[in-house]
């Protein structure tokens, strides 16, 4: 495949690399509270950053104002523009006079986790000790989860309880002005219960529709077009929004073989039939993999999944090494600029494999309209730099930059901090997967489950190539399960406000059903680009280059010399 992509115009140079460009800010999420909300919080474990930041991408799915101030950094000025504040902690030890700020705090006060406890709102609460519950409302959860006991006053109210056998226990419990979550993690199996409560705590107006969306995931070069249209045909034939998660470039690092789009002229052809019909393209990346792991569509990208750490090196040549610990080096500076060091690397990376994506997509008539990171994954670092490109992001969030798995996904579209602007299409519902022994019951028990939260967003994916051995019936089975759904209102992105954008590709969906594509890609960027997707065909590009080169000027001096001998023999026919 390498070979036959050399066949093109020679004599060219290099490409400048392209620096990304902010994105106006310029989406949002409709019709949410104009309430100012305060997430504040003790303690930096991962545990507590990934509660806080599920906290954040639930509550900027119902408020329009939400931030995000570690208590460290609070200030009474942050705290007097507030309308509601939630303080989370599960650690001993917050500064009192930190805390004592809140005192005379007039709005709403949420304090989650058990040492949310010691806030002034609540020290005259009685606090009972820790329990262990195996239920949460009408939910039963697989592993017993520990909760602070508390005994409700004459005038609280409980608006969640906790089981234990025939013991109920308070979850959620608002008195007056004042609520307390007595569980710590809220962003497993307790979501969804937690979800639906803030509508009644915050006295939100409930909505009666459920947005959704279903993804033909981790399409590539190696994909079937036969498989890929029928999916996508059948979706469109239902009045079915269809989003297309493309990877561009197929990598196998055992054989090193490559294959781009453009080297499956089938493929490329029904992807743009698609797109002609409506269907949208979600960029999955650029190669759906990093170094010498897996082969694309099974390996990472943006994550390194061997070290399970961000990315490193940029060449996938080089063997990354482990990122050092802060207590490896002799005081707090050095090690922070190590660490500001390897972001360079990770954002040079990423800035490269995006504008490749968009580029090699947009090029081949598939403008792509949002992001997926590949299995989810993807740094805080990650995260900043992909807002510079895209505006809307799927599927879920990777909530700590040492841990790949500790993932979460809220049940509203949102915009959390920890986006940086992006908007969140999450993915609520799972995917088909053939290895269960019922994959459609086990899409159907987490449907019934976000069901319970008005407003949640039913989202899913389905792998097209699933089509060989079984047909359409298991797409058929999970539309029906979302057809069912009363009030179900499919995602139509085109009819929001988004935007991606490289320095010479602008796509726009401006909300009225239209999406805009300008772009100025020239030849230059496609051997850029080229040169992006194979190390091997770069030198390949230079040698043809070189030879091009002194092949011109020997065709020069061979003209020049026929010029000179026809003019001397001019001359001397001339005087002759």
């Amino acid at each position: 495949m390498i070979y036959k992509r050399l066949g093109v115009l020679c004599g060219l140079f290099l490409f400048p690399l392209l620096v990304p460009i902010d994105i106006a800010a310029a989406t949002s999420v409709n019709g949410l509270d104009d309430r100012n909300v305060l997430i504040t919080y003790y303690g930096t474990n991962d545990e507590t950053l990934a509660n806080v930041y599920f906290l954040d991408s639930t509550l900027s799915g119902l408020f329009e104002h939400v931030e995000i101030i570690d208590l460290k950094s609070v200030r009474k000025a942050d705290i007097e523009k507030q309308d509601i504040i939630i303080y989370y902690a599960t650690k001993e030890g917050a500064n009192i006079e930190k805390l004592n700020l809140f005192t005379d705090f007039k709005g709403e006060v949420l304090g989650v986790g058990k040492e949310a406890k010691t806030l002034p709102q609540f020290r005259d609460w009685e606090f009972l000790g820790m329990k262990s519950i195996h239920r949460i409302g009408d939910f039963e959860l697989n592993y017993p989860i520990d909760l602070l006991s508390v005994k409700p006053s004459a005038t609280a109210r409980v608006l969640v309880e906790g089981q234990q056998f025939s013991k109920e226990y308070p979850v959620m419990i608002q008195d007056g002005r004042n609520s307390f979550i007595t569980i710590s993690s809220l962003f497993a199996e307790g979501r969804n219960v937690i979800s639906a409560a803030f509508f009644d705590l915050f006295q939100l107006t409930k909505p009666n529709t459920h947005p959704a969306y279903i993804r033909l995931e981790d399409i590539s070069p190696m994909s079937d077009p036969k498989y890929v249209y029928e999916a996508a045909d059948y979706l469109l034939d239902r009045d079915i929004p269809v989003y297309l998660a493309i990877i561009p470039v197929y990598v196998n690092p055992e054989s090193d073989e490559i294959v781009t789009l453009s080297d499956k002229p089938k493929l490329t052809k029904v992807l743009k039939e698609l797109v002609d019909r409506g269907a949208y393209v979600i960029s999955h990346g650029y190669t759906h993999m990093y170094g010498n792991e897996q082969e694309t569509g099974e390996g990472f990208e943006f994550w390194d999944s061997i070290l399970n750490q961000p990315i490193t090196t940029i060449n996938p040549k080089d063997k990354p090494e482990k990122i050092m610990t802060e207590d490896q080096f002799l005081n707090n500076k050095e090690y922070e600029q190590y660490i500001q060091g390897i972001e360079r690397i990770e954002t040079e990376y990423i800035n490269g494999k995006l504008e490749n994506s968009i580029h090699s997509l947009t090029r081949l008539g598939l403008a792509p309209t949002a992001f997926e990171a590949p299995h989810y994954t993807m740094s805080s670092n990650g995260y900043q730099v992909t807002s510079h490109y895209f505006s809307a992001i799927f599927g879920q969030i990777q909530a700590t930059d040492k841990d790949w798995q500790v993932m979460f996904s809220p049940l509203f579209i949102s915009k959390p901090s920890l986006l940086n602007g992006m908007i969140l299409y999450p993915e609520t519902i799972g995917f088909v997967d053939p290895a269960s022994s019922n994959p459609i019951l086990d899409i159907e028990k987490s449907l019934n489950q976000v069901l319970q939260v008005p407003g949640s967003v039913i989202g899913g994916f389905y792998h097209p190539y699933l089509g060989k051995e079984y047909g359409l019936d298991y797409l058929k089975q999970m539309v029906a399960l979302i057809e069912n759904v009363p009030n179900v209102e499919w995602i139509e992105l085109k009819n929001e406000k988004h935007v991606v954008k490289t320095d010479l590709v602008e796509i726009v969906t401006s909300g009225n059903g239209e999406i805009e594509v300008k772009s100025e890609l020239s030849w230059l960027t496609i051997i850029k680009d080229k040169f992006a997707e194979d190390s091997l065909e770069k030198y390949l590009w230079i040698i043809v280059i070189v030879t091009a080169i002194f092949v011109m000027l020997f065709i020069i001096h061979i003209v020049t010399l026929r010029m000179r001998y026809r003019k001397r023999l001019f001359k001397e026919t001339k005087h002759g």
